[in-house]
């Protein structure tokens, strides 16, 4: 059996490295080139194709490559967590055995972009892990296996997307095992399905009219990227507002109301909201309720 895992993503790389741990042979990783990155403008690898060359996989690292890889023997299956990237129907038919995607929801609930972030919004106690073989239209392919986590009251995207991929990391190896010895019969998706976006920058800022258990779930549902925000006044200068946009990493209810935690304005590092305060003692936020 030859495999392929497609992949882009730190969560992508996590899951590479804990699911050869368990067990799975993984022959060739197709992930994305390497990107610009920070204030710096530093050329960036791919943390999949770093984690690829860790384990001294083959890597490719465009999907144009794929039909002409050596050896020439086709693939048997392919596996993908986070690639964001469409697979052509032309390659999807190089695989024998077809490609499972481990999509975090119960499809066909949340497909697209953003399940984990949805969910999250959404005020969800459980999140799910559906492995299903892809097909030409986004999300709607037989399913092979669904599986469940709890979802914890302070979890946000980062340590959700974390836990998850651990979770189908121990999980894959046995699916991939039942499904290959016919054990697995992949059925059609059933229910209403939903779907999502990505969430943009402008998706996170804070609109201070909505109810404050919604804004809660927005901060952790939008941590860490692109990060929930709002803007600030910090006084004058030359007679005119200065403004900025303030990041809100953390926050809490007490008694159904939301409190800053740890805030950080553009351009400065991370720092306590009573941190803030102290510094910027004239701050007023624009358009909030007090």
């Amino acid at each position: 059996m030859k495999t392929v895992f497609f992949g882009t993503s730190i969560y992508s790389a996590n899951f590479l490295k804990l699911v050869v741990k368990d067990g799975l042979k993984i022959d060739l990783v197709v992930s994305s080139p390497p990107k610009v990155l920070g204030r710096k403008k530093i050329l960036t690898e791919n943390p999949t194709v770093s984690a690829a060359k860790k384990l001294k996989i083959p890597f490719l690292t465009s999907l144009t490559n794929l039909p002409t890889y050596q050896p020439t023997n086709l693939p048997t299956l392919g596996l993908i967590l986070d690639y964001n990237k469409i697979i052509p129907n032309s390659l999807i038919n190089l695989f024998e055995k077809g490609i499972i995607n481990i999509h975090f929801s119960k499809l066909p609930r949340y497909r697209g972009p953003s399940p984990v972030q949805q969910t999250i919004l959404d005020g969800k106690t459980e999140a799910w892990i559906s492995y299903f073989l892809i097909s030409k239209e986004l999300d709607t392919g037989d399913i092979l296996f669904q599986s469940s986590e709890r979802i914890e009251p302070n979890e946000n995207t980062e340590s959700l997307y974390l836990k998850l991929t651990e979770k189908a990391s121990g999980e894959t190896t046995q699916v991939v095992k039942e499904y290959l010895l016919g054990k697995i019969t992949p059925k059609p998706q059933k229910g209403k399905p939903s779907y999502t976006k990505k969430f943009r920058l402008e998706d996170c800022k804070i609109d201070w009219k909505i109810p404050d258990e919604y804004l809660e779930r927005l901060v952790r549902a939008c941590s860490p990227e692109p990060g929930a925000w709002t803007m600030v006044e910090l006084g004058t200068m030359n007679n005119e507002p200065r403004t900025k946009r303030l990041k809100i990493l953390q926050a809490h209810l007490e008694n159904n109301n939301l409190i800053l935690d740890l805030v950080q304005l553009e351009g400065k590092k991370p720092v306590t909201w009573k941190q803030f305060k102290e510094g910027y003692p004239e701050m007023k936020i624009l358009n909030s309720k007090s």
